[in-house]
């Protein structure tokens, strides 16, 4: 004799198996989505505000930023005043020099990355600064004397390079570091 189920009296027969009707589901609140959808769209915000603000060291893009209350008043002084206050100042443009001096003759190529130009001892050629990473001068003696090579930035110098003897190459070569935003020498 079989043991009665749970739910089945004693002395009666067994029912067969009946499936229970599945219980419905719940439903997710549409509030929550949404919330979660408007907390990701504000951390991804904030990341990419946060990486924008790491590439660019902190500064603001208009060099200078003064808030309106610290900028003094110009109340009664005409509008003359007020318009060149709010007009930005531009930054001198940055500036690359290759300068070789030495023994005349030399054969001088210079440029930055991907572009030489040629020259002769002696020399000093002040370009833009591009958007180029690498800058580079070689001069290479022709038969012997002395020859300098220098790279300066902005007018300062951040490499130099001297040869001397028969055919010797004075070679400076710079490049901008991309994390700290300088020029040092390669």
């Amino acid at each position: 004799m079989s043991t009665p189920s749970r739910d089945q009296q004693p002395g009666q027969p067994q029912q067969p198996f009946q499936p229970q009707a599945p219980q419905p589901r719940k439903k997710k609140s549409k509030g929550k989505t949404c919330a979660g959808v408007v907390c990701l769209g504000v951390v991804g915000i904030l990341v990419i505000a946060g990486a924008i603000f790491a590439a660019t060291g902190g500064k603001s893009s208009s060099g200078t930023a003064k808030s309106p209350a610290a900028a003094p008043s110009d109340a009664g002084n005409g509008s003359k005043a007020s318009a060149s206050q709010s007009a930005p100042q531009k930054e001198a443009p940055q500036t690359v020099t290759y300068v070789v001096t030495g023994t005349s003759g030399a054969d001088v190529k210079y440029g930055p990355a991907g572009s030489l130009a040629q020259g002769k001892v002696p020399m000093s050629v002040t370009r833009p600064l591009e958007n180029s990473q690498h800058y580079a001068i070689t001069a290479q003696l022709q038969g012997g004397g002395h020859v300098t090579c220098q790279l300066k930035v902005n007018g300062r110098v951040i490499s130099q390079s001297t040869a001397s003897g028969g055919y010797t190459i004075a070679s400076c070569e710079i490049s901008k570091d991309t994390f700290s935003d300088k020029w040092t020498r390669f």
